[in-house]
């Protein structure tokens, strides 16, 4: 994807990009200027994503080196193949700490980069490795909407009890339909709104963005994937989550600032930080 830049956003302090791969190739001769560019934006944090072994080692690196990022570890359905593998390694790493949450991780049924069974058997095991750790889950879904709401029902039951007084799952870049959205809600998810939110003629993720509760609405970018607008068509970068979060307050019929202060208290509410700790 081009990786040449659009304007700098409009600063919107206190923004949080709630799900970003900051470890990706395509961040690899910019990586900090990259980061410099959300802080200017108003970030305050940004929260890296693994997806196998070696970037969710690398997220909790950047996390330990920088406390405005948030490490997330976990064995996306893509790499569920290398599950056998990597099993007891990706136990040890999860249980020696560092990580906000076990993702991202899920089913994903339309490229089956993984076979099916596979992907469910990793599914299946790191739902339990974050009830073993005390920690909610990121969640991957694609073409997969019923059988993981079903199987997340289900978990949601037992983790009520362990993962207390916060979310327990974010559904990530959700592209689900309302009612979905709403049922997801009420089995205590919250609901990550990516950049294509913006595009026009995204009525269902606009229905959306304008329908659930406010206070289970998170914002991402999923950089360097899903570009908003106006910078369709480039590089996804965390500061580019400003131009989605103002979208979205104005779907709302509410300020940008307000809608920060909101989503931004929920972000720090499931990821379990301080707000106002490591912000610069």
């Amino acid at each position: 994807m081009p990786s040449r830049r659009g304007e700098p956003p409009e600063p919107l302090p206190g923004v949080i990009d709630s799900h970003a791969h900051t470890w990706s190739r395509e961040f690899e001769a910019d990586r900090e200027a990259v980061l410099d560019r959300a802080w200017a934006a108003g970030l305050t944090r940004i929260v890296d994503v693994g997806v196998d072994l070696r970037t969710s080692l690398l997220c909790r690196g950047y996390a330990e080196a920088d406390p405005r990022l948030v490490a997330v570890g976990g064995i996306h359905p893509h790499e569920a193949k290398h599950l056998e593998r990597d099993r007891a390694a990706f136990r040890g790493l999860i249980e020696g700490g560092g990580f906000a949450a076990v993702g991202e991780i899920g089913l994903d049924f339309h490229y089956t980069l993984s076979p099916p069974e596979e992907q469910r058997a990793a599914f299946a095991w790191q739902l339990d490795l974050a009830l073993d750790a005390g920690l909610p889950v990121v969640i991957h879904a694609r073409e997969a909407d019923e059988e993981c709401f079903s199987t997340l029902a289900e978990w949601s039951k037992r983790a009520a009890s362990v993962i207390a007084g916060r979310p327990v799952g974010m559904m990530h870049c959700f592209s689900g339909d309302l009612d979905l959205a709403r049922r997801y809600v009420e089995i205590g998810f919250v609901i990550s709104v990516p950049g294509t939110v913006t595009f026009k003629g995204n009525e269902r993720g606009q229905a959306v963005a304008r329908g659930i509760p406010l206070a289970s609405m998170l914002v991402e970018t999923d950089c360097p994937y899903l570009t908003p607008a106006p910078h369709r068509g480039l590089r996804n970068e965390p500061a580019y989550v400003v131009e989605t979060a103002r979208f979205v307050a104005s779907l709302r019929g509410m300020s940008p600032e307000a809608f920060v202060q909101a989503t931004s208290a929920t972000a720090a509410r499931f990821f379990g930080f301080d707000p106002s700790a490591g912000a610069s």
